[in-house]
């Protein structure tokens, strides 16, 4: 929340910053009037749009909802300015409303109606202004105020008095690092984010500093780090050492296409240099985890509680966008991942490693599949906002995604069990013993973790004790299929556990002969451990289990899932049904985990030094190692 003393000190900073242009003329800076005309053109076509798009459309229901404040202004007479949600702030729509009759005052071009539309935009700002709104929650008032607010005064700048000018140019400025220093502490997409607000700011006051703040902070960005942000393996982290390629990773993509229109035609734009990163982390990185339009869940944090959360169809206008940059490396790739999404096409992307988070994928055009293994720097499941609140047991070491079609979890928050997610081995608990876990936002597991990818193999291993639950988990993979092995497992308190294989929506059918279960084109064939169950269930459930700010109304569906009962190891493979790929299980210990591959590789994990002897061969390791022979 803004002080007093920092809105005054903001004031005075703005003042000074607003005179200084007028003095110097800098508004007909060539730069800035091209960010200016840029920033106004992307409005009006949305491209982009505009930060935030207004929930009503016609501006005739608009107006009708105007009620006189009895200073000047205009408020909403169906928003409750005093409601302090955290996530869909219901005075925000005040600001997205008043930037939607904006934009019709700017391209209407009949007077009489552009005259009606300018009198409303400025008593509405007016009274935003006047009270100065604001929200618990940092993003509204640092972030998609200040970008919001920005577009309007910019579409709105010739109308604006002096006094307007400066009182909107204030709250724009608590977005911008120019005025607001404490916003360089921020990374990765907000930090992309807040240089779309300072350039707007820039642009709004005359500022070629702000600019120039801003596209020295987008290319910081643009680097690889070892912490939030890019890395050079092709993933994104957001909100600490986290895999966040959906959420903020497509916020992060879409904000620096904004910035490079932005500043187009300019001497501040990226050199293929610099841009360089964003093509690794959008073809190495986010592709591969991609299933045609779908993105893989796990990627996506919190944002995989909210209803339609898959953001991949928004991306590839984007793609193409930035396919038309000229310094932009990789084009041609770009172009293809934008048509793979545009038709739902399944691209072999094959077996990928990502070192920085021990993160397997397998990408081919009948099967995806992903795999979880952490280190101790990786946080897991995220809590904000009273989202993903049942989401503990997505926080395991060794959970899985798996895809046929892409479809299998779209939306399937409602009526998802949250006890039983696939790959995870945990103590069985309802909703309500779920939620009276403490808050895992910032947890860190301890013990062994590492992986590798050579020849057509893939290893991710966790040694840890995780919640009072100790596990030696590994994954042993090829390009088609997945062999997952446990041992060690057990619950200090001797509670009974399952190992969930997987849990999505049912397709109307599926085989089960013996230890094999067959569903949706996925082949599940358990090798070692307890009792395996498959079932269907229809299930009534609502957004609001999972995600408290949405809504509470019964939603239904029909769910299947496949799990076995813990003794203590477990092995089972995962694959296409089309597909015919064998292991052998040479050992499956706490101490040691060895596999002979489809191909007829050894492949081994070792938890302590040691050897093993396969076949007349010995094979010896060190701890903490895996080892493709």
């Amino acid at each position: 929340m803004t002080s007093i003393f920092r809105k005054i000190l903001s004031l005075i900073i703005v003042y000074f910053i607003i005179g200084g242009a007028r003095l110097t003329g800098s508004y007909q800076n060539t730069d800035i009037k091209a960010v200016t005309n840029n920033i106004i053109d992307g409005i009006i076509s949305g491209n982009p749009g505009m930060f935030s798009s207004s929930d009503i459309k016609d501006p005739e229901d608009i107006i009708r909802l105007t009620q006189d404040d009895g200073e000047g202004g205009l408020y909403f007479s169906d928003i409750d300015y005093q409601n302090g949600e955290r996530s869909s702030w219901p005075a925000a729509r005040h600001i997205t409303r008043t930037g939607r009759l904006a934009v019709l005052f700017y391209t209407e071009q009949d007077e009489q109606k552009k005259a009606e539309y300018r009198d409303y935009v400025l008593k509405l700002l007016d009274h935003w202004i006047r009270n100065d709104y604001q929200n618990s929650n940092w993003w509204h008032n640092r972030l998609s105020n200040p970008n919001l607010l920005g577009e309007i005064g910019l579409l709105m700048r010739g109308e604006l008095s002096r006094k307007q000018l400066l009182r909107l140019s204030e709250l724009v400025s608590r977005g911008s690092f120019t005025v607001t220093p404490v916003l360089y502490d921020h990374t990765g997409a907000n930090a992309m984010e807040l240089a779309m607000s300072t350039i707007k700011f820039g642009a709004l006051t005359g500022s070629k500093k702000a600019i120039r703040d801003a596209v020295k902070v987008a290319r910081n960005v643009l680097k690889y780090t070892d912490g939030e942000g890019l890395n050079n393996d092709g993933t994104f982290f957001q909100h600490g050492k986290r895999i966040y390629m959906g959420g903020y990773g497509i916020v992060f993509i879409n904000g620096i296409s904004n910035i490079i229109y932005m500043l187009s035609g300019t001497d501040f734009n990226f050199s293929e240099k610099q841009l360089a990163p964003l093509s690794k982390f959008i073809l190495d990185g986010m592709r591969k985890m991609s299933f045609g339009a779908t993105l893989d869940p796990s990627t996506m944090g919190r944002s995989v509680s909210r209803k339609n959360p898959q953001p991949l169809p928004g991306l590839a206008v984007t793609l193409r966008r930035l396919a038309g940059v000229p310094e932009m490396p990789r084009k041609n790739e770009l172009l293809s991942y934008a048509e793979s999404i545009e038709n739902d096409a399944k691209e072999n992307t094959g077996l990928g490693y990502f070192d920085t988070a021990k993160f397997l994928v397998i990408n081919n055009e009948d099967f995806y599949f992903s795999f979880r293994g952490g280190n101790e720097e990786i946080v897991y499941s995220e809590i904000i906002n009273d989202e993903n609140v049942l989401g503990y047991n997505s926080s395991f070491p060794g959970t899985t995604t798996i895809m046929h079609t892409g479809k299998e979890t779209i939306n399937i928050s409602p009526v998802y069990d949250y006890s039983f997610v696939p790959g995870a081995t945990a103590v069985y608990e309802n909703d309500e013993e779920l939620l009276a876990h403490e808050d895992f936002t910032y947890r860190y597991l301890k013990g062994k973790f590492g992986g590798q990818v050579k020849d057509g193999t893939g290893i991710v291993f966790a040694k840890t004790s995780h919640e009072d639950i100790d596990m030696t988990v590994a994954c042993f993979a090829t390009d088609n299929s997945a062999l997952l092995v446990g041992a060690g497992m057990k619950d200090a308190a001797g509670r009974k556990m399952n190992t969930c294989l997987d849990q999505s929506f049912y397709t109307g059918n599926y085989t089960q002969n013996g230890n094999t279960v067959i569903h949706n084109g996925i082949k599940y064939d358990v090798l070692q451990g307890g009792t395996l169950t498959a079932k269907a269930q229809h299930r009534t459930g609502s957004w609001k289990r999972n995600n408290l700010p949405m809504s509470a109304e019964a939603v239904e569906g029909d769910i299947f899932t496949v799990y076995i009962e813990n003794t203590g190891s477990y092995a089972y493979t995962v694959m296409s049904e089309s597909t015919d790929e064998s292991y052998e299980i040479i050992v499956n210990s706490e101490k040691l985990q060895a596999v002979r591959m489809p191909g007829g590789q050894i492949a081994a994990v070792f938890y302590e030094n040691g050897s093993f002897e396969y076949a007349g061969k010995n094979y010896s390791g060190k701890a903490g190692s895996s080892y493709i022979f």
